[in-house]
């Protein structure tokens, strides 16, 4: 054996349907910090700490919603705050969608320790095609570490979403996973 290393479910695991979330033109977290686990500070306390989030849930669009993309963040867990570890590229929505099925599939991992740390992040977000006509990968393109972030305090993985149009959007997770992958 080279470790003690596992597959971990995290608590909090949702009972119930998250509150549906407004989209804007800046980011929107797609749930609220209690709804994460706490990771606790040194979470990601040596190289290759590897974290799993799924996410499952529905979008609702309006006649202009233009185009939307998915961000993780490393943070408090509010709105854009945080270093930003990646995004997909923008997509276009499709207008006048109710409750459209979407799921992310995110895998976040250390690449460096400590107080200027840094974090990687791949995934996809992939929906219905009532609500986007393609899958989008994340990153969008040139996947880079993140800039520096403090990994030596309790903050959370944050997924979140904007949209460039001007109606009024909605999207609602309704199951989430968080795996410790090791």
């Amino acid at each position: 054996m080279d470790g003690p290393f596992y597959l971990d479910m995290r608590e909090p695991f949702l009972g119930s349907d998250l509150p549906a979330v407004t989209l804007a033109s800046t980011n929107k977290a797609l749930y609220p910090p209690g709804a994460f686990p706490a990771l606790g500070s040194q979470y990601f306390s040596r190289i290759g700490k590897k974290i799993h989030i799924r996410l499952f849930g529905r979008a609702t669009t309006g006649l202009t919603p233009g185009g939307g993309q998915m961000a993780v963040y490393y943070g408090s867990g509010a709105d854009a705050a945080g270093v930003l570890l990646a995004a997909t590229s923008a997509v276009a929505l499709i207008p006048s969608q109710s409750n459209a099925s979407w799921y992310a599939d995110i895998f976040v991992h250390c690449r460096s320790v400590g107080a200027a740390g840094t974090l990687f992040a791949t995934g996809l977000f992939k929906s219905n095609e009532t609500l986007q006509t393609t899958t989008s990968l994340l990153p969008g393109s040139a996947p880079v570490a993140s800039g520096a972030c403090d990994l030596t305090v309790a903050s959370i993985i944050s997924v979140q979403y904007n949209r460039n149009g001007v109606t009024g959007e909605t999207m609602q997770v309704h199951d989430m996973e968080v795996i410790a992958l090791n």
